[in-house]
């Protein structure tokens, strides 16, 4: 299997300079402010994808410094600040599961991912996908009055990553079969015969992308249902090639530069999205879906067809990636987590095994979000990054990795690194407990030094503590007469001197009682327990990693000791 290794970027969009990423094959999750260079990572990945489709002269643009009396430099994305002699470029480096490498450019002088005789990035421009908010916003950006048009999301996102029968691009094959109609010598458009034979290679066409048009739909409906509703009736949608190309259209050559708002009016494919109805068990049209749905039902149906279409592709490759930039920015939490978890595949759904392929790249300005995202993934599969731009300055954004010591001891224990692993542990540790005591207004000192065996003793203490005003908090402050509580000892339900009311408050007391103490029971266990161990961890491992020891330290104990870490982490969080 083929991943990405290293990613070098430099003056362009953002980036100035040189900037470089090494993935090692992992996945990445990326945070910044805006105009921090996550978009520009987006934009260099997909402008290095695409041009593997494409003639050198139109990657070449793209690097071209900018003049504003030259034209053909007005679609240049090389950096701004960049000076005549700097060289701007995107650089590709892969890796099989051999780690045999190799490494794809682009720039105005250097091109190695269009060739022939290398289809490696083709293969991957076929496979991968890339989406943010705005090609989602793209599947419902009408008014009110407009019904929503995807004939220009299809031409410019979904269209040029399909293949046809004879596995030439589809945008390629319907731009050629769309170009224009067979004329005469003096350039007039053929009749009679020859201009039925031109009609019929049209209808194939139409046939041919209505037939795609139906897989997208079933797969969407299929994801849609299963994924976002589990398994209930409740929205589906059809796509309808509603205005198709004909004679005529064709003849008015759509293609040309200047026709494009013409083509976008006179080609539409059709959203059609219905609402299950309960009460009468049959399906509602919903007209202008733009009005009536909200932002989280609408969100839904553009993944569920870029999903859709995305399974449409040929999968034969094994390098792929997926590349989301702020796709979900639009949603709450409570929507976006879902979806989330369906794409790192959470809950290993054999369904969803089909993102478990690709190479993820997950970009947001939400800080929120991306510590979500981080709490949900692992530092042995993921990398993570911090983008930081000054908004006063017009200097090059900083981009670090972004590490806790948790995941850097998991990232040494990968290298084999032990000692360092130990430290980082220990580290760990000691923020985890610091915060914790702190959290609970521990009467430690403040900037007075705690060894990290008296904090694992101040945090059992405080946990005792902790449930001991839990209870006063619950139950010696309900203001219930003292007479009345001791009735708890006996069988009140049937003591008729108490009134019904009387009866219930102690039965409500009895039940929250029980649910306290065990609840109390299960977090003193478990913390107490997870505490003590991480005393001993704390001197099997932790001193001995800080000092020098002949104590040895074995791979099989250290992973033991980050996972009873983390379970301290998780429970003391609680």
């Amino acid at each position: 299997m083929r991943k990405i290794h290293q990613i070098k970027i430099s003056n362009f969009k953002a980036f100035q300079q040189e900037q470089t990423f090494d993935l090692n094959g992992k996945n990445v999750l990326a945070y910044g402010n805006n105009g921090s260079g996550k978009s520009s990572l987006f934009w260099a990945l997909y402008t290095l994808t695409q041009s593997s489709i494409k003639q050198d002269e139109d990657i070449q643009k793209y690097f071209k410094i900018f003049k504003e009396s030259d034209k053909s430099t007005h679609q240049s994305l090389r950096n701004v600040f960049t000076t005549e002699d700097e060289n701007s470029f995107i650089e590709l480096t892969t890796a099989n599961e051999h780690g045999e490498e190799k490494v794809y450019t682009i720039s105005h002088d250097t091109i190695t991912s269009n060739k022939d005789s290398d289809t490696i990035i083709q293969e991957l421009n076929q496979a991968s996908d890339f989406i943010n908010y705005k090609l989602l916003h793209n599947f419902y950006a009408a008014t009110h009055k407009q019904e929503v048009n995807l004939w220009p999301v299809f031409e410019r996102d979904i269209f040029p990553f399909l293949m046809d029968d004879a596995n030439h691009v589809l945008l390629d094959t319907i731009k050629t079969r769309t170009a224009d109609v067979e004329r005469t010598a003096t350039g007039r458009p053929v009749r009679g015969r020859k201009a039925e034979a031109v009609e019929q290679r049209i209808a194939a066409l139409n046939l041919e992308i209505e037939t795609l048009l139906s897989q997208i739909q079933t797969n969407a409906n299929d994801f849609i249902k299963k994924h976002f509703f589990d398994d209930k009736d409740v929205i589906r949608l059809s796509l309808q090639f509603a205005k198709r190309f004909n004679f005529e259209k064709v003849r008015n050559r759509l293609w040309q530069p200047e026709k494009e708002a013409e083509r976008h009016n006179c080609l539409h494919i059709k959203l059609f999205v219905e609402v299950f109805q309960e009460v009468s068990a049959d399906w509602k049209p919903i007209h202008k879906i733009q009005s009536f749905l909200n932002e989280a039902q609408l969100t839904r149906i553009a993944i569920g067809i870029r999903i859709g279409a995305l399974r449409t592709r040929v999968q034969t490759t094994d390098f792929k990636i997926l590349v989301l930039d702020d796709m979900l920015i639009s949603l709450d939490m409570s929507n976006r987590m879902p979806i989330v978890k369906m794409i790192l595949n959470r809950d290993n759904d054999p369904d969803l095994h089909f993102f478990d392929q690709f190479q993820k790249i997950i970009l947001t300005h939400d800080k929120g979000f991306y510590e979500l995202i981080k709490r949900h993934t692992s530092p042995q599969q993921w990398e993570y990054y911090n983008f930081h731009a000054k908004e006063d300055e017009n200097s090059p954004p900083t981009i670090k990795i972004d590490r806790t010591s948790l995941e850097k001891a998991q990232a040494f224990l990968a290298d084999g690194e032990y000692d360092a692993c130990g430290n980082e542990l220990r580290k760990e540790t000691e923020a985890l407990l610091g915060k914790y005591l702190k959290g609970l207004n521990s009467a430690v000192e403040n900037g007075k030094f705690e060894s990290l065996n008296n904090k694992l003793n101040h945090a059992l203490k405080q946990i005792s503590e902790t449930n001991r005003k839990d209870f006063e908090k619950l139950f010696v402050n309900k203001k219930i007469p003292l007479d009345l509580i001791k009735k708890l000892q006996t069988n009140f339900n049937e003591d008729d001197s108490l009134t019904l009311n009387d009866k219930g408050k102690l039965t409500g007391l009895k039940n929250e009682l029980f649910a306290y103490l065990i609840k109390q029971y299960e977090l003193k266990d478990n913390k107490a327990k997870l505490i003590e161990e991480t005393q001993d961890i704390l001197q099997r491992i932790m001193n001995p990693a800080s000092h020098s020891s002949l104590i040895p330290l074995y791979e099989s104990e250290l992973k033991n000791a980050i996972s009873g870490v983390k379970q301290l982490q998780e429970n003391l969080n609680k």
